[in-house]
């Protein structure tokens, strides 16, 4: 019987096989797994764990580098990051599990994966997903959250063997920049074109700014959205470090409003995030956080313009005209603030 190509497969077809190659994974590790329960896998494969000693924990099949993964060094630094927080800190995160090894990563392979997988366990981390119950208050506390963890990375030095990328270019640093050049250009109308090289113009310029106002660059999650955040008896803990940078405490804040952007409560919970951050830590400038949320459309649009996925090219048209519509939203603000910054 001839194997489908795992990549024609649909997102519960390629999460049953990378199933069998978490149990793989597992092989390396001092842990009785008794049930193992797919949890996501719109991006990475995400497993829960149950021991026989009652213990829950998750295991992640990371994705191939030319699919948007990342290297090993780079996830052992994610996993670096975290446990330090964990006991520095005593913040309730993914803390890392090592195999037998003595090892942060696990590398195991399954029959009709096409690539060997990188493969991490952590600890759970309990609540609901902060999306399922934004309020101000909530969200007030993740920006306290994100204050925390920047004054963290303000003072830590990494142990040796850490690397992770800079976080300086107009779209994500690990993608190739692909949205401006032929033959992905055509995809888009003459006005959508014009529109996303005033984008990425004006966010070269804010990051040109930033990346030279001698402020050193600290780790950053960014990646602290309302579904990487969990919610647990009024208290906010952070998941899902995996897009560690190098960078600016406005870049991850950027990066977090932009999803809530499309909200009609958005003004609110915005003030709410402001004011917990400032608990803590001054609040960058508004127009340069604006930038920031612009930039993650041309992160998004850059990535999937050039995806071999059938299921990323299959979204991608209507995710297009949702990212345009947004930046053509929020760009005439952006552009006024830029111009009277010059004046």
């Amino acid at each position: 019987m001839t194997v489908r190509d795992y990549y024609s497969l649909t997102t519960q077809g390629r999460a049953r096989r990378l199933r069998e190659l978490a149990w793989n994974a597992l092989a390396a590790y001092d842990l009785d797994v008794v049930r193992m329960q797919l949890l996501s896998n719109e991006w990475n494969g995400v497993f829960r764990l149950d021991t026989r000693d009652g213990r829950k924990l998750v295991l992640r099949v990371g994705l191939p580098r030319d699919k948007g993964g990342y290297d090993p060094e780079e996830i052992r630094s994610e996993m670096m990051w975290t446990d330090a927080l964990h006991r520095e800190l005593g913040l309730t995160v993914p803390a890392p599990i090592r195999n037998r090894d003595g090892d942060l990563l696990t590398t195991a392979s399954a029959a009709g994966v096409p690539e060997p997988r990188h493969c991490v366990v952590f600890t759970w981390v309990p609540g609901v997903d902060l999306a399922d119950r934004l309020t101000e208050a909530a969200y007030a506390a993740t920006g306290e959250l994100m204050a925390r963890l920047h004054m963290h990375a303000a003072t830590w030095t990494p142990p040796p063997g850490f690397h992770i990328v800079r976080n300086d270019t107009p779209y994500h640093p690990k993608d190739p920049q692909r949205l401006l050049t032929p033959p992905y250009l055509d995809r888009f109308t003459p006005e959508q074109q014009a529109l996303l090289r005033d984008a990425t113009a004006r966010v070269e310029a804010v990051q040109g700014r930033l990346w030279n106002n001698g402020q050193p660059p600290r780790v950053i999650h960014h990646d602290l959205h309302m579904w990487n955040v969990k919610l647990d008896r009024g208290r906010v803990h952070p998941i899902d470090f995996e897009d560690l940078v190098w960078g600016h405490p406005v870049q991850d804040i950027g990066l977090a409003l932009y999803y809530i952007q499309d909200r009609s409560d958005y003004t609110n919970l915005r003030r709410a995030f402001q004011e917990g951050y400032t608990r803590h830590l001054p609040w960058p400038d508004d127009d340069d956080i604006d930038a920031f949320i612009v930039r993650r459309s041309l992160d998004f649009l850059n990535h999937f313009v050039g995806s071999d996925d059938p299921q990323e090219q299959a979204f991608f048209p209507k995710f297009m005209e949702r990212s345009m519509e947004r930046m053509r939203r929020l760009m005439p603000v952006f552009s006024a603030h830029t111009e009277r910054s010059r004046k």
